[in-house]
């Protein structure tokens, strides 16, 4: 679980080239992160994969799983990525997508190949383009590794000090190669962009907490495996806790304490978090957790309404959680609610009730008033009055 070897001598003065010309930020977004400015980040990415993306290809669009590479000129290399569609897809329609970072002493193809293809399966099952990016030779942006786990924040100022600017650099350029291919997937496939998904282990995890807050605006949901490098300060959690995670450990990991040390912390602040534990050591506990992360993934999918996927409520009271972009009506679902007047309220994560009826189902599904609503994620109640 410990960081990537640094970049290799011989390529170093180009890569402090690249540091001294990307935008860096006045001050780190996450403490423990890179200077890399998260918007000039994002430009970066996007304009990059405008340039490389090729509709004549011979595997434009294609489904199935994919080994890719794309030329990473600031790096000085052709960086790999993993890539499988769903071979269900009908070639139009927009695709969920879950990004998978893995841990360190692996590659792009170590997890998707592992279990017999397991996590490949999976993502076909459940009908979701999977991608998995190599990182270059560092881990993802995040400075974090063991023993600094969440609740050891003495464990944390020694690790952040041991930065230098050749470890710097290696880690803006692994955390540039995820958001790369995420933005070359994007470009070549219509991807849903309400439904992505970051998860990760080990490495991989602290990978997920890092980009997952620095990137939040992009990510539907969160999944971090046995990896809880994550602080309590320097890190955005005003905008995290808005976010749905799913912390998954083993009981025999070197990390369990830190990831219940975080579960309570979170449940305590009202996070959108949902946690498991199996009887396994730290690589052990990835067969076991993935089938559970998946469907997590399928309960949060949102339709094209913007209704939660996978609700269900057969008592006369529950409750959803919604993401408004905005633009169009919210509609209180019907699907599994009792059939006797219901008494609605729309409450933000902050607590705030912004809008309350009374409606029975047949007339539920009119638009709700939304004039003063913005956009944001809010959780819709029901009960009989």
């Amino acid at each position: 679980m410990s960081l990537a070897h640094p970049a290799h001598p011989s390529r170093l003065p180009a890569l402090i080239g690249f540091a001294c010309s990307f935008a860096q930020a006045q001050t780190r977004s996450i403490e423990w992160g890179t200077t890399l400015e998260p918007r000039s980040a994002l430009v970066s990415a996007k304009a990059l994969a405008k340039t490389l993306v090729d509709p004549t290809a011979s595997n434009w669009r294609a489904k199935g799983d994919q080994k890719r590479t794309y030329r990473f000129a600031q790096a000085g290399v052709s960086s790999p990525y993993r890539l499988s569609v769903p071979s269900s897809w009908d070639g139009r329609s927009p695709l969920a997508l879950v990004m998978f970072l893995h841990g360190a002493g692996n590659d792009e193809s170590s997890y998707l190949d592992a279990n017999n293809k397991q996590m490949v399966t999976l993502a076909n099952q459940h009908g979701v383009i999977l991608v998995s990016p190599k990182g270059v030779e560092s881990a993802y942006g995040s400075f974090l590794r063991l023993p600094a786990v969440f609740g050891k924040p003495a464990e944390v100022a020694p690790m952040l000090a041991k930065r230098t600017d050749a470890t710097e650099t290696a880690n803006q350029l692994s955390e540039l190669d995820v958001l790369n291919v995420l933005e070359l997937v994007k470009a070549e496939y219509p991807i849903d962009t309400t439904n992505m998904f970051l998860t990760g282990h080990s490495m991989g995890s602290g990978g997920t907490w890092y980009l997952g807050g620095k990137y939040s605006q992009l990510w539907r949901g969160l999944a971090p495996l046995s990896g809880p490098f994550v602080t309590e300060t320097g890190y955005p959690w005003d905008r995290v806790l808005t976010i749905p995670v799913f912390v998954t450990e083993g009981t025999n990991t070197a990390s369990l304490e830190g990831s219940r040390t975080l579960r309570d912390w979170m449940a305590n602040r009202g996070g959108l978090l949902k946690y498991r534990e199996v009887t396994a050591d730290h690589g052990g506990m990835v067969p076991l957790v993935l089938p559970a992360i998946y469907d997590y993934i399928d309960s949060l999918r949102l339709h094209p309404s913007g209704i939660q996927k996978g609700i269900r409520s057969h008592t006369a009271q529950g409750q959803m959680l919604l993401c408004h972009q905005g633009t169009t009506p919210l509609r209180l679902p019907t699907t599994n609610l009792p059939s006797r007047n219901l008494r609605w309220s729309v409450i933000d994560l902050h607590g705030h009730q912004w809008l309350s009826s009374l409606a029975s189902p047949s007339t539920a599904s009119q638009p709700m008033a939304t004039a003063a609503l913005p956009a944001g994620v809010y959780v819709i109640r029901w009960e009989t009055p």
